[in-house]
C-alpha cells in the first residue's frame, strides 16, 4: 500500500510540476517578445523562479558572496534538463549561456533561448566550434557575464564527467574570474531517463573565484582541471576520472599554481 501511495503521491506531483513549467513556459514566451532584452532577460528570470517557488524544489543557494558584480563566468557540473532552468533561476538575469547546438532545433525553447541571448555550442565540425568560440570570446570581450556546463551533455549514470577545454579557453584569454558551480538534486527530480518529475531539492553552491591574476599564469588545461578537481571535491556524487587523460598538470600541481 505504501508504494502505490508512493506513485500515486508522484504522479499527482509530476503532473503539478509538468502543468507549472508549462505555464510559466508560455508566460516567458510571451515575455521574450518585447523588444529589450534587458526586459526579457529579467521577465525570463522571475518566471523561471516562479517555477521552483511553486513546485517547492528550491533552490537553496549558498556562496552568493562569490558572485562578483562585474563581467565572470560561471562553470557548472551538469546532471539534467533543470541544470539550465536553475541556474537562470538563480543567478542575475544579466548572465547568458553556451547551450549544446540541439537545443536551438527546438521550435519554443530553441527561439526563448536566442531571444534572452544565449548562445549555441555546434561540436559537429571544426568551422562551427569556432564560430560559437569568437560569439563567446566577442561576448567576454564586452564585458558580459557568461554561464557554461563544460561537460557539455548529461547521463543517466551519476558523476562528474571530463570538461571540455573551450570555456576555459575563454576565460584565460579575456581574464575572466571563473566561479565554480556545484548544482545537486536536479538529477534526481528529473533523470535523463524520464520527462516526469519527482518531488525533490534543489541545492546550488558558488564557490570562490578563480580569479583573473590567477587564470592568467595557468595554462587552459591546468585550469581546466583545477577548476573541475574544485565541483568534483564539493559534489556528492562520484568523480568519473580519476585523471583527465590530456591533462598535463595534475591536480594539486594546479592548486599550487594557482596560489602562486
Amino acid at each position: 500500500m505504501t508504494k502505490i501511495l508512493r506513485r500515486i503521491v508522484h504522479a499527482v506531483y509530476g503532473l503539478w510540476f509538468v502543468t507549472v513549467f508549462a505555464l510559466c513556459a508560455c508566460m516567458a514566451l510571451i515575455a521574450v517578445l518585447l523588444p529589450s532584452l534587458a526586459l526579457r532577460q529579467t521577465l525570463v528570470t522571475f518566471f523561471t523562479r516562479v517555477i521552483f517557488w511553486l513546485t517547492g524544489t528550491g533552490p537553496s543557494v549558498s556562496g552568493r558572496e562569490h558572485l562578483p558584480a562585474g563581467q565572470c563566468m560561471i562553470v557548472a557540473n551538469h546532471a539534467s534538463y533543470l541544470d539550465g532552468p536553475v541556474m537562470t533561476a538563480v543567478l542575475p538575469p544579466r548572465f547568458s549561456f553556451l547551450i549544446k547546438a540541439e537545443m536551438n532545433k527546438v521550435p519554443l525553447a530553441g527561439f526563448l533561448l536566442r531571444r534572452i541571448d544565449s548562445f549555441f555550442a555546434d561540436r559537429s565540425g571544426v568551422t562551427k566550434s569556432a564560430t560559437a568560440a569568437r560569439q563567446v570570446m566577442r561576448a567576454a570581450k564586452q564585458g558580459r557575464a557568461l554561464g557554461v556546463f563544460p561537460e557539455g551533455t548529461f547521463t543517466e549514470e551519476p558523476g562528474l564527467k571530463r570538461f571540455q577545454k573551450g570555456a576555459f579557453s575563454v576565460a584565460k584569454s579575456g581574464g575572466l574570474p571563473i566561479i565554480p558551480v556545484v548544482i545537486e538534486g536536479t538529477r534526481h527530480i528529473l533523470p535523463a531517463d524520464s520527462w516526469w518529475p519527482k518531488p525533490g531539492r534543489i541545492r546550488v553552491k558558488l564557490l570562490p573565484a578563480v580569479v583573473a591574476e590567477s587564470v592568467e599564469r595557468m595554462e587552459v588545461i591546468a585550469l581546466r582541471d583545477h577548476v573541475r578537481a574544485l565541483i568534483a571535491d564539493a559534489l556528492s556524487e562520484p568523480d568519473l576520472l580519476e585523471k583527465p587523460a590530456d591533462s598535463t598538470v595534475s591536480s594539486a600541481e594546479a592548486s599550487a599554481t594557482a596560489s602562486r
